[in-house]
């Protein structure tokens, strides 16, 4: 771009030094000095439309890759919904799968203490969850107040033209600027910034704390499911290993017998 307007803009500027070194500054009519005047203002127009001070190979790199950059922010703005829809859903599964699978084994199984103890905690994480989840939803990530100027600032956003205090980002999907933003979380559908940060760590910890139960406790159930399917398999292993045996008794012994005749065919050699 600077080097067609350069070329175009050469011959025009040679021109002008040419007539200036002539003396033609102050000998020229009147017509021909407005008109120097309105190039040199078109001039200073043109370099005021095409200056920006952010121009540069980053700037050209965001412009190419835009059309990508929008698609997956609408890809995930729509998907959000669904992420919270399977966050529900597998939640749900594995509150259902422990109520309906596990828990009469652990009736059966564990003792008194124990069962009060298994009860107590995995409802209290359970609760613990929902209400974190819930409030990592809902509550809003937080917005730098607009229409203020006491505020401490840092730069101004590029996108919103408005003041960005410190550790403020602007979120592409939420089109907004986040205050302390650290992502933005389709399993939330919702930006993490300095309202909602602490629930969504709480949601993450109490999550953790409940697969490590989840995988704890049922420990002893697993490992007795799977010796018995351990031993499920070697039955039918052995189950099917005396059928082959039955099975290719009688081939053995019509082998042998076949073995036996050859062999006297051989001793007694040609009959005629």
């Amino acid at each position: 771009m600077r080097g067609q307007r350069s070329l175009l803009l050469g011959p025009a500027r040679l021109c002008l030094r040419l007539l200036l070194l002539l003396g033609y500054r102050r000998r020229c009519p009147p017509l021909l000095r407005g008109l120097v005047q309105r190039w040199r203002y078109g001039k200073v127009c043109l370099r005021s439309l095409l200056y920006n001070s952010f121009g540069g190979s980053d700037t050209a790199v965001d412009a190419a890759f835009e059309p990508i950059y929008w698609l997956v922010d609408n890809v995930i703005r729509w998907c959000g919904v669904v992420f919270v829809v399977l966050v529900v859903v597998l939640t749900s599964s594995i509150v259902a799968i422990a109520y309906l699978c596990v828990l009469p084994l652990i009736l059966r199984t564990y003792s008194v203490p124990r069962l009060c103890w298994h009860f107590f905690y995995s409802h209290w994480n359970l609760i613990l969850i929902v209400f974190h989840y819930y409030q990592a939803i809902t509550t809003p990530p937080g917005y730098p107040p607009q229409g203020r100027n006491d505020i401490a600032t840092v730069s101004i956003c590029k996108k919103c033209i408005y003041p960005k205090p410190a550790r403020t980002h602007h979120c592409s999907i939420c089109n907004r600027c986040v205050l302390k933003m650290d992502h933005h979380c389709p399993w939330l559908n919702n930006c993490v910034g300095h309202y909602n940060h602490r629930y969504f760590f709480s949601f993450c910890f109490f999550m953790t704390l409940g697969c490590v139960y989840c995988s704890y406790g049922s420990w002893d159930l697993f490992r007795e499911a799977y010796a018995a399917i351990e031993k499920m398999k070697q039955l039918d292993k052995n189950k099917l290993q005396a059928v082959a045996n039955q099975v290719g008794r009688p081939h053995a012994t019509a082998s042998c017998c076949s073995g036996q005749g050859v062999e006297l065919l051989r001793q007694r050699g040609p009959t005629c």
